[in-house]
């Protein structure tokens, strides 16, 4: 199918150079996440069918069902640790978690892009001011309106943020201690555990959930601690 991706020119260099290894159409547009998403929204006025990375039914649907895969794995009951941008893949764990009562969910925010928390306490979309971050995949506004808001109020159990210090630290864990690759956006949840910003009982799973960062940003973080 053919597919055009929109990006900010914020984004990671190696998000860039593994989107152009697919067969679609990559556009960078604007400094920010919210500018490419209202390009995005702009081109289905076009004939095409606009996809949220997280504002769409289908797409936490499908993250909910790596909820479902952990459960089938493990036995008793489980924590789920998870980062936390615009909110697709908590919503996801969240309705699972719902589905089951075995699983709690903990989202881990940017403390450089709070976007959720805030709106969760506003009790509707605000929009914040993001600063820079380690993790650019969680740096960003929210859509107006963003059923993630809701569904994360209600079957997300609590979010805690960590600071780019923090973030570094667990990038370099996992490198050294595992031999994992992690961007600053997918070692956001091993940072809070290392952090002890949550409480550890039972079984904890972090879910690391993207590893396309730029050589340079990597060498960097790993020889910086």
């Amino acid at each position: 199918m053919r597919a055009t991706v929109v990006v900010p020119a914020s984004a990671s260099p190696a998000k860039l150079e593994a989107l152009r290894r697919f067969p679609a159409s990559v556009i960078v547009h604007g400094d920010s996440y919210e500018a490419a998403e209202q390009h995005a929204r702009a081109l289905a006025e076009t004939g095409l069918r606009y996809l949220s990375a997280y504002n769409d039914p289908d797409v936490i649907a499908g993250q909910a069902t790596l909820g479902i895969e952990l459960l089938s794995q493990l036995q008793g009951s489980v924590t789920v640790v998870c980062s936390v941008g615009a909110g697709g893949l908590a919503a996801g764990l969240g309705l699972a978690a719902s589905r089951t009562g075995r699983m709690t969910v903990i989202g881990v925010e940017a403390a450089a892009s709070p976007a959720v928390s805030t709106a969760i306490r506003a009790g509707h979309v605000v929009e914040i001011e993001v600063g820079h971050t380690l993790a650019d995949g969680l740096a960003g506004n929210l859509e107006p309106g963003s059923i993630t808001v809701d569904l994360i109020r209600e079957h997300v159990h609590s979010l805690i943020s960590v600071t780019d210090k923090q973030i570094g630290k667990a990038m370099r864990y996992l490198a050294r201690e595992h031999g994992l690759i992690a961007e600053g956006a997918g070692a956001a949840p091993v940072a809070a555990i290392l952090a002890g910003k949550l409480p550890l009982s039972g079984q904890t799973v972090a879910v690391i959930s993207g590893r396309n960062i730029a050589p340079q940003t990597l060498a960097q973080v790993l020889l910086s601690g």
